[in-house]
């Protein structure tokens, strides 16, 4: 007991003896007088003139500090220093207090940094600039568009939800609820429709997504949209021990058709499943496994919807189902339960692979070589393509080939990604153009005309 007293006391001695260090705090902000650039960018550079799309502008300060420099003569093999002017990206927390300000080409203070407008006619150009003090960036060309024909009529697309649940004996098991799936569905029906974003081109495609409530047998679901399927140990087993089944998923999807893959003309299929522990950023073949539409009715010429290979067909049916990705799409759990653990700071949403089953293409690209004779990925006038390994931000350039140069055939724009079909993207909106894929192909393509039927709402006809 005394060798403790005496630990406790020489240990208090130890502490009492020392003198606590002196903090020195830094002050890191920068005066105006140090700022040596404004840059301005736009969230696009095409505005709607409809009051509801908004365009947002980003300012990027920059100073300029004398920095040492150090390296080696490769001549004298000698060691030097020597001082150098560096550029730098101001953080905006180390700016005066609301310094920099957006303006129109009127002098006016863009309040809050977005621009609006119902007024302003299509084709008009309007101009802007950032200022701080009295230093300005260059000015900024807008383009006021075309307002978008919107005359569509509403149209419910009727979803459900198989979940494909391993036996507990030989995998964990899991269960998906209702409200879960409702407020997937509720985002992505807001998504489509313009209701939660400010993207300047977002356009209303009047599609709403809604859980079945009645069965293929027109009886009423105790859960509406969900339909589980227990997979029974012997399936299990023959899809094998690799942590990898995709094929095998889809296979037993196909081979259980007349539990598992409802009437294509009634119901948009869904089917959740384990079927891979793999990761990747870009999600198409971890998040989910899709395919875009495979038939066209034949009223309407092939080449309309470019990029998709279709054939004509007027009809499809269950008996017409080759492959269950014609008439629907599987989506990974861990996708939906926890959008980043697939995709990383590419967070998944279910818009993506819902867009893409409509006919909507990716954005992404990383080569100049690689894009359409449009000169985009998508057929998309009004999107961007981008090098997803290059940006992985909402705040992206459309140079390709991993370069941050510009290519001198195609002038560098600066853009934020709101689009479902960006990669490091909000993932809250559809631009014009690709709103009007979506009802072609709702129109055009018999694979996705569950819309047409109330059955999944009524039980009947």
């Amino acid at each position: 007991m005394m060798r403790y007293i005496i630990i406790f006391f020489i240990t208090m001695l130890f502490f009492s003896s020392c003198e606590k260090e002196k903090s020195v705090i830094f002050d890191l902000n920068i005066l105006p007088d140090e700022i040596s650039r404004i840059e301005l960018r736009a969230d696009h550079k095409m505005l709607v003139p409809n009051g509801v799309s908004q365009m947002g502008f980003h300012t990027f300060v920059y100073g300029k500090r004398t920095v040492m420099s150090y390296g080696r003569d490769e001549e004298t093999k000698e060691f030097y220093g020597k001082e150098i002017e560096e550029e730098f990206l101001i953080p905006k927390d180390q700016l005066p207090a609301d310094y920099i300000k957006v303006y129109d080409q009127n002098g006016n203070v863009l309040e809050g940094s977005y621009y609006t407008t119902t007024t302003d006619a299509p084709g008009t150009v309007k101009q802007f600039y950032a200022k701080g003090g009295n230093l300005e960036s260059e000015r900024l060309s807008i383009t006021i568009r075309e307002l978008p024909d919107e005359n569509y009529e509403e149209v419910v697309i009727p979803v459900v939800f198989h979940l494909l649940v391993p036996p507990a004996t030989a995998a964990p098991s899991y269960d998906v609820s209702v409200e879960l799936l409702e407020r997937q569905l509720q985002r992505v029906s807001d998504a489509f429709n313009r209701k939660i974003t400010t993207d300047p081109n977002a356009g209303n495609a009047k599609v709403v997504f809604k859980l079945a409530t009645y069965d293929q047998t027109g009886l009423k679901m105790q859960e509406p949209g969900k339909n589980v399927e227990n997979i029974t140990a012997a399936d299990f087993t023959a899809m094998g021990t690799s942590s990898t089944k995709t094929t095998q998923y889809l296979a037993y999807i196909l081979a259980n058709s007349k539990r598992i893959i409802w009437d294509p003309n009634k119901y948009m299929n869904i089917w959740i499943a384990k079927f891979t522990m793999s990761t990747s950023n870009t999600g198409t073949t971890t998040s989910y496994r899709m395919l875009a539409p495979t038939v066209m009715h034949s009223d309407y010429e092939l080449t309309s919807i470019p990029g998709i290979t279709m054939k004509h067909k007027d009809a499809f049916n269950l008996s017409d189902v080759t492959n269950c990705l014609e008439v629907g799409f599987m989506l990974n759990l861990n996708a939906l339960l926890s959008p980043t653990t697939v995709q990383g700071k590419n967070e998944f949403s279910l818009a993506t692979p819902i867009a893409e089953y409509l006919g909507v293409l990716q954005t992404r690209c990383d080569k100049y070589s690689y894009l359409n004779a449009d000169g985009d990925s998508d057929y998309c006038p009004d999107t961007y393509s981008f090098d997803y390994g290059y940006y992985p931000t909402v705040f992206k350039g459309n140079n390709l080939d991993g370069q941050p140069e510009n290519d001198p055939t195609r002038p560098m724009e600066y853009f934020t990604s709101f689009n479902v079909l960006d990669m490091y993207s909000y993932k809250n909106s559809l631009s014009i153009d690709q709103v009007k894929r979506v009802r072609m192909v709702l129109k055009q393509c018999p694979s996705r005309w569950a819309y047409k039927s109330n059955w999944a709402f009524t039980g009947e006809n």
